[in-house]
């Protein structure tokens, strides 16, 4: 009986000792704890203090080479965050420590590689709870590092995980993330990417990241680059809505006019082409909208960029859709004009020639109604600068079964009108409605512009040309 009279007396006292040195009187400490520096069950026997002293050692380190950290010493890391019980406060504060956190990781995620950064982790795992996602136990059990293909699955599974990752390589004011986090961000949405079915809810979740990415003022190289190359996997795997393919078609060429403009790397300018063709060709894109033309046609030299594309790639769908653009957009603005020339005088369009002529021809009867020598100019000046047989195509347009036969003749006669305005005088046959007739691939209406040639007047205009030209060489000599 004595004997188990002292026991229980030591047991008591050993129960009195643990209950005054545990830090949460009332609560059993854990067998573990999640750490980023310990093993979990070591983590455990640390207490906070000792947690907080090691967070502070290496928060001087990284003050010391930025000072950004140093907002952080009184905030986060204060003497008087061991006293916080985030289930005790409101949701103001709450709202407000997750924001300085979140501000805190943006501007740690440059220096993830440091050791001193680790020691602050701890802390505000310890802390401030931040380990909050189930799928990162396994992890956080064995201390290795996380397969990226567990993270890429766990971002499918569920797109909150997706939307943070992007968020956090997100720049943000004065915050710039790491090219190292740019990277990984990056690698882990072209992954998921490519083994889901693409819908509006991942889009939305990874343009922001993409958007930063395709600004003028984006730092880095790295960025720029993920994004063309998200951009680009997007176009094919996915049907965009018309406003994120106008936003991207207009930010992406913004960027090709950037590069043009400063003279920069040429590989960066076909990158960047390359990217709006493929959202071109491969998204439901008829007409390239204005401001977009407005940005590709101020493009130093676009139809040498073109025409050197269009030796390595196959870009026919491009060429129709920007050739249409420009026809759209010609006849009211010069550089889109002067544009279209230099494409068709540059560029490989031999193929295109019937849909350039046909397009000028119901665009020109347009403009001829109130506005006939605008139409004559816009007219010629396009068709001579093809420089090859475009008569085949003139007559298709005629020929069209979709166009009324007072539509036919107007056009007919506009043509004519047109041609005979500028064809050369001193041509043996004057008349365009003749020439048309002698090309015609009718035999009948061929037979028909012969016999109605007044052929003693062509042969006595011929002789006076001739006259003309022997009195002018006699009096020279």
């Amino acid at each position: 009986m004595a004997g188990t009279s002292i026991s229980s007396q030591l047991k008591a006292i050993k129960d009195v000792l643990n209950v005054s040195a545990d830090p949460e009187p009332g609560r059993r400490r854990p067998l573990t704890r999640p750490s980023v520096l310990f093993d979990a069950k070591a983590a455990a026997d640390i207490d906070l203090d000792t947690i907080l002293n090691i967070a502070l050692s290496g928060l001087e380190v990284l003050i010391s080479m930025e000072e950004r950290f140093r907002n952080y010493k009184n905030d986060l890391f204060s003497y008087q965050s061991k006293e916080l019980d985030r289930e005790l406060v409101g949701q103001e504060e709450n709202n407000r420590i997750n924001a300085s956190i979140s501000s805190y990781l943006r501007l740690l995620s440059g220096y993830l590689e440091l050791h001193s950064s680790l020691k602050t982790l701890e802390y505000l795992i310890r802390r401030y709870n931040n380990n909050r996602w189930k799928f990162l136990d396994g992890v956080k059990t064995s201390g290795a590092r996380p397969p990226r293909e567990v993270i890429v699955q766990q971002c499918i599974r569920d797109l909150g995980v997706l939307e943070a990752i992007c968020n956090y390589a997100t720049p943000a004011k004065k915050i710039q993330p790491s090219k190292h986090v740019i990277g990984f961000c990056t690698a882990v949405i072209f992954e998921v990417l490519g083994l889901v079915t693409i819908d509006n809810n991942i889009v939305k979740r990874i343009l922001p990241y993409v958007n930063s990415g395709l600004q003028p003022g984006a730092r880095g190289l790295n960025q720029k680059a993920g994004a063309l190359m998200i951009v680009s996997l997007l176009a094919q795997k996915a049907a965009l809505g018309s406003n994120v393919v106008k936003s991207l078609l207009h930010s992406v060429a913004d960027i090709a006019r950037v590069e043009a403009k400063e003279r920069g790397d040429l590989q960066w300018l076909r990158m960047s082409f390359m990217t709006v063709i493929t959202i071109v060709q491969l998204q439901s894109v008829e007409i390239i909208p204005k401001k977009t033309m407005d940005v590709l046609s101020d493009i130093r030299d676009i139809s040498g960029i073109l025409s050197g594309l269009t030796k390595d790639f196959n870009i026919d769908k491009f060429l129709a859709v920007f050739l249409d653009s420009l026809l759209e957009y010609s006849a009211s603005d010069d550089l889109c004009h002067q544009t279209l020339l230099s494409i068709i005088e540059t560029v490989p369009v031999k193929v295109y020639v019937d849909r350039i002529v046909s397009r000028l021809l119901s665009m020109s009867m347009k403009i001829s109604q109130g506005k006939g020598t605008m139409a004559n100019r816009f007219w010629f000046l396009s068709v001579t600068s093809i420089q090859m047989k475009s008569r085949g195509a003139f007559y298709n347009f005629l020929k069209d079964a979709k166009l009324q036969s007072k539509k036919v003749s107007s056009g007919y006669d506009f043509l004519c009108k047109i041609l005979d305005e500028h064809l050369d005088s001193s041509q043996e046959i004057s008349n365009p409605k003749v020439l048309f007739a002698l090309e015609h691939s009718e035999a009948e209406i061929r037979r028909s512009a012969v016999l109605g040639l007044d052929v003693v007047n062509i042969l006595r205009e011929k002789a006076n040309a001739s006259k003309a030209s022997y009195d002018i060489s006699h009096n020279a000599l």
